[in-house]
């Protein structure tokens, strides 16, 4: 079976399969077709992805190529837009002979620590609509997506994964019992989650919506924008951000920080997610450094690693099930 990581972010979808990456934009789009008299236009870029009878452009050209599916809400992962957009980045990633598919799907922290039953209603529902054979055409190429298994983990915990779990399986010695914060701040949410001794340290989670959406609204100056529009204004270079919007969103992203940790002081800090990737390009860590008040560690792949993570959690818990198959009945397999 092969191992999928699919980080199923607001910004970015991320694939990871293990020797492969592939980061698409979510942006998706119900295509449109030109008529002959337009047909010397040149059309931007996108991938095409034909599902369930319709043809839907994703990636960073999908909203010039048709009309923009516009969703930042939890039940955006029911619809049928939202589906074409995961599978296509699936399929891009894993080809058209990858045979059975085991995928671990990345999720915000509130959808999945949570009470709230018509959240985990749609998390129920996920799972099912991408377990199971689908047939997608993908820029005219046939793909079947033979999907066995869906596991839903938060997306932190795959950021923590691509750190403590090495490329043999083993743990890396400093995540048996150190106290692990994670902080990844990503288009629309900042979640924060910790781990020791591979729990989850509960005192430690929360998310709020503090994105680098909100960034990009005050940069605008226009909150009204679509958040389409905004993302592939951004993707594009187009909208630039000027030092006082940035301030401002780093005081609410670290003072969310702050508030939601004061009483915590963990051994290390895991830094991911396009947010960020971002800071450390105009060299501002150091502001989270501070927030977060303990050493910290910046994948090499500050956008990917959810997904990479994602994947070795996989790959872990298949071999911990093939373990388990092969015990006599009443031996307990030791995790």
């Amino acid at each position: 079976m092969l191992i999928v990581g699919l980080d199923a972010g607001y910004g970015n979808v991320k694939v990871a399969t293990g020797d492969r990456l592939e980061v698409v934009p979510s942006l998706v789009a119900m295509a449109r077709r030109l008529g002959v008299a337009a047909s010397g236009i040149k059309l931007h870029k996108a991938t095409i992805v034909t599902f369930r009878g319709h043809e839907y452009a994703i990636g960073a050209g999908a909203p010039l190529r048709g009309i923009a599916f516009e969703s930042i809400d939890e039940t955006r992962f029911m619809a049928t837009p939202t589906l074409a957009l995961l599978l296509g980045a699936v399929a891009r990633a894993v080809g058209p002979d990858a045979g059975p598919i085991g995928l671990v799907v990345g999720l915000p922290v509130s959808m999945l620590q949570t009470t709230d039953e018509a959240r985990k209603g749609i998390v129920r529902s996920l799972r099912q609509e991408l377990t199971g054979s689908h047939v997608l055409q993908v820029d005219g190429m046939s793909i079947v997506l033979d999907i066995r298994r869906v596991w839903t983990r938060a997306q932190p915990l795959g950021v923590w994964a691509q750190w403590a779990v090495t490329p043999t399986g083993a743990l890396h010695p400093g995540a048996r019992n150190s106290l692990v914060g994670i902080v990844d701040i990503g288009f629309h949410t900042v979640d924060l989650f910790g781990v020791q001794a591979s729990q989850a340290h509960l005192g430690m989670v929360a998310g709020a919506e503090l994105g680098v959406r909100v960034l990009l609204e005050d940069a605008r100056g226009d909150e009204d924008v679509p958040y389409h529009t905004l993302l592939w204004e951004f993707s594009q270079g187009i909208l630039a951000i000027g030092n006082d919007a940035l301030a401002n969103w780093m005081a609410k992203v670290t003072s969310f920080i702050r508030r939601r940790w004061r009483d915590t002081r963990p051994h290390m800090v895991i830094l991911a997610g396009g947010g960020v990737a971002m800071l450390q390009q105009r060299g501002l860590l150091d502001v989270l450094r501070r927030a977060v008040r303990a050493e910290v560690y910046v994948p090499p792949e500050p956008i990917t690693a959810g997904a990479q993570g994602l994947w070795k959690l996989g790959q872990a818990m298949l071999v911990h099930e093939r373990q388990a198959e092969r015990q006599p009945a009443g031996v307990e397999t030791q995790t």
